[in-house]
């Protein structure tokens, strides 16, 4: 990141009469003029007289928040969600893994009008099937092997490592141990042989989906593990229906069997190792809420009527029930990040999904400026780079984007957007 702004910067950019929800959790400013300059913000409340050539934007009765992050996003080949990203006032993500080279990434997040953009690496175990159509990917079955991809993918570039579910427990550890090694981070699915207490133990980053939490508080988990092993490696078994019973998972015998002391435990553990979630609550919704979309998915598009029926019955469930579960895991101190998993496969609308993901938040017990802080000062926590983005406050990188209503009033308000500034400048 590039160093703060002189204080004799010029403003670029002022805007007066603003209300500003920094992010921090303090209470609105009111009434505040807020001046960028150099691709930062220069000050906050004072009276600044602009440049000659400086842009004065009269923003009475209009709130300026922290520009948002979608942590768990998939880009399409030819990178045109950017341009949508941005207009909904997303103004950085973190790329989950979507077949993109890392170098491609590096260049589209380096155009000014693109969002930032955190880049992955991705591991995954020998159920991978790696090509041409596969780069910076590695399906690993041993340790030594997980060890070598760790160092490749960081010499190729990757910000971290996203790991996935055929993981097997030696490799997972392995990479667990390297990353740490190395300082580079790992995240993504726990993979089915390893406990999401484990995985937290061994410092993943941040768990994705809420996979298998459900599964880690119940009074069955190792016989109801087993079974996702096997469902995992059943050659009978086809790719579309392997992601299906995975994703979205049956819940006979799953939710009868949660036990809170269990659960209780298992937050406790989160809480102490600084391990986020990412629930994606938009994920199920989009299925659920666009019966059309989600027919058209690779995932549904060859299921019979009734059987089509019975995965959104299934689905809503999980929905209903993964609220609770993030209600009682927020209520533990456990820590989250707004993510949508929007994607060419998936129904999530791009850019209207994270504002979907922030009002299912708050339906699940977050105030919303909770549920505004896990897109905007929550994913600065979890890079490491609060000194320089997530909030508003001077010297900060000036990402932010204007409402003309409040969200903390009604967080279905951020989609109010009046205007989105990106790297100091406005977008639209």
């Amino acid at each position: 990141m590039p160093g703060a702004v002189a204080q004799d910067t010029a403003p670029d950019i002022v805007f007066e009469h603003a209300t500003v929800i920094d992010g921090t959790g303090t209470p609105p400013r009111k009434n505040v003029t807020v001046a960028i300059g150099g691709g930062r913000i220069i000050s906050i409340g004072q009276s600044v007289k602009p440049a000659p050539n400086a842009r004065v934007i009269d923003a009475t009765g209009e709130f300026l928040i922290p520009g948002l992050w979608d942590m768990h996003f998939h880009l399409d080949p030819q990178g045109n969600a950017l341009h949508t990203l941005v207009a909904y006032g997303i103004t950085g993500i973190r790329e989950m893994y979507s077949r993109i080279p890392i170098a491609t990434l590096e260049a589209w997040r380096a155009r000014p009008e693109n969002p930032r953009i955190a880049v992955p690496g991705f591991l995954d175990g020998p159920l991978m099937r790696t090509s041409d159509l596969t780069p910076d990917a590695f399906a690993v079955g041993k340790a030594d092997e997980a060890r070598l991809a760790v160092n490749l993918l960081r010499a190729s570039g990757a910000d971290f490592l996203k790991v996935y579910n055929s993981l097997p427990r030696d490799a997972y550890f392995a990479i667990a141990q390297e990353s740490k090694r190395l300082g580079i981070p790992f995240a993504g699915h726990v993979p089915e042989a390893v406990s999401a207490a484990e995985a937290s133990e061994a410092g993943q980053r941040s768990q994705e989906h809420l996979l298998n939490i459900l599964l880690a508080c119940s009074t069955r988990e190792e016989e109801l593990r087993a079974q996702r092993i096997f469902t995992m490696n059943d050659p009978a078994i086809s790719a579309v229906d392997r992601a299906l019973e995975l994703g979205f998972p049956n819940p006979q015998g799953l939710f009868e069997s949660y036990d809170d002391t269990k659960a209780a435990a298992l937050f406790r553990i989160f809480v102490k190792n600084g391990t986020w979630q990412t629930p994606t609550l938009a994920l199920l919704q989009s299925f659920v809420a666009d019966r059309d979309r989600a027919r058209r998915t690779v995932y549904m598009q060859d299921l019979s009527p009734e059987v089509f029926d019975g995965w959104m019955a299934r689905i809503q469930a999980l929905l209903d029930r993964y609220k609770k579960l993030v209600r009682d895991m927020h209520r533990a101190g456990v820590e989250f990040l707004a993510g949508t998993d929007t994607g060419p496969n998936n129904p999530v609308p791009v850019g209207i999904g994270l504002h979907d993901e922030l009002e299912l938040l708050v339906e699940s017990g977050f105030t919303p400026i909770e549920a505004l802080q896990t897109a905007t000062r929550n994913p600065a926590r979890y890079f490491g780079t609060l000194k320089d983005m997530g909030t508003i406050e001077p010297g900060k990188l000036a990402d932010m984007v204007l409402l003309y209503a409040d969200p903390l009033d009604d967080i279905r308000n951020t989609r109010k957007i009046s205007a989105v500034i990106l790297r100091g400048r406005i977008t639209q």
